[in-house]
């Protein structure tokens, strides 16, 4: 079996948040595009077919098992355009439900927990919450699955007065500390998350661990998100919710959506985004109001810009602080970028 992920033609709200990574990378539910596609399809040979000969460079150094489309048909293939990020939200339920599916343990690890003895609460059916034995949940945390099933994955830790609402999906290693999460959130592996969350993707190594509103948003990889920096997610006329990134002009078709986050974006305390603000790769903001598009690699506020070596640095040093390290194709592909968006 031959199969494509197609990621030459991307929708334009894609390319904040694929600068560095592609669609079939991003973890959403425990497991990526690729990693499912291989559960599913053992044997079968997997092709890609890149917006750009320096980003299919990337791919390909980071998953040599992938191959060039060289190919005139295939059986199947699977586009960016099935990702792209307000229909995402609202397919949580059916994300955590293959996730589900494909991971057998989960129905073994809802055996582990006994929740009267553990001291949190559980409100609607305790068949629906999944937690693994390596998680830590604290007393007084409350877990509702009226709505959608709960998964917590092994060495998350939830500190008390936690409010946790399902579809909910939270990565390995996670640490959720007073925080109120509700209305369908997929959260990444190694991700820090506090105050309020709502309707949110967040991908993995990630910070939100402070107060502050995060509304029907996706956020990248490596982002950091300042106390009391809050999210918009409704405009004041209730009017349909559109993107400016560069040059488009996207119509989302909702009227809640809040913002695009791309990856190593860092939001200083206490930074407002309207609604249907867009980040790109890089943005390192202080102004408190932000609104529209603000381009990669922005320093402080729109117009600024951050110097490249010290970008690299930030970088390297913030990963090293997960155990994580920049490889050197990677920093070649980041410079090849941060010239190619800043000339």
């Amino acid at each position: 079996m031959n199969l494509l992920l197609d990621d030459s033609k991307r929708n334009p709200s894609l390319e904040p948040l694929s600068r560095f990574h592609s669609f079939f990378e991003w973890n959403l539910g425990g497991i990526t595009l690729l990693e499912k596609l291989e559960r599913k399809y053992p044997g079968a040979k997997i092709y890609y077919k890149g917006p750009s000969p320096e980003f299919e460079k990337l791919i390909f150094n980071r998953y040599p098992h992938v191959l060039p489309a060289n190919l005139e048909s295939f059986d199947s293939i699977y586009s960016s355009d099935s990702y792209l990020p307000w229909e995402l939200l609202g397919t949580v339920t059916s994300i955590i439900e293959d996730t589900l599916t494909l991971e057998k343990d989960w129905k073994r690890f809802r055996q582990k927990y006994k929740a009267k003895q553990s001291g949190f609460h559980i409100v609607g059916k305790e068949k629906h919450l999944y937690i693994h034995p390596g998680a830590t949940i604290y007393p007084g945390v409350v877990f509702d699955t009226t709505d959608g099933p709960i998964l917590i994955e092994d060495g998350v830790k939830i500190s008390s007065f936690s409010f946790l609402e399902g579809p909910l999906f939270v990565g390995r290693d996670s640490q959720i500390d007073n925080a109120r999460i509700t209305g369908g959130c997929l959260i990444g592996n190694q991700c820090r998350i506090g105050g309020e969350v709502e309707n949110s993707i967040i991908l993995d190594y990630t910070n939100k661990h402070h107060e502050g509103f995060l509304g029907h948003s996706f956020v990248s990889t490596w982002v950091n998100l300042g106390a009391l920096s809050t999210t918009s997610d409704l405009k004041n006329n209730y009017g349909i919710v559109k993107l400016k990134i560069g040059d488009s002009l996207i119509n989302t078709g909702t009227i809640k959506f809040g913002s695009l986050i791309g990856p190593f974006t860092k939001l200083a305390i206490g930074v407002m985004s309207n609604t249907g603000t867009v980040f790109d790769i890089a943005s390192n903001i202080v102004e408190s109001r932000i609104q529209g598009y603000v381009p990669a690699f922005t320093w402080i506020r729109p117009g600024g810009r951050y110097r490249l070596e010290e970008y690299l640095f930030d970088t390297k040093k913030i990963m090293a602080r997960r155990g994580m390290n920049l490889f050197e194709f990677e920093e070649e592909y980041l410079r090849k970028l941060y010239g190619s968006l800043t000339e």
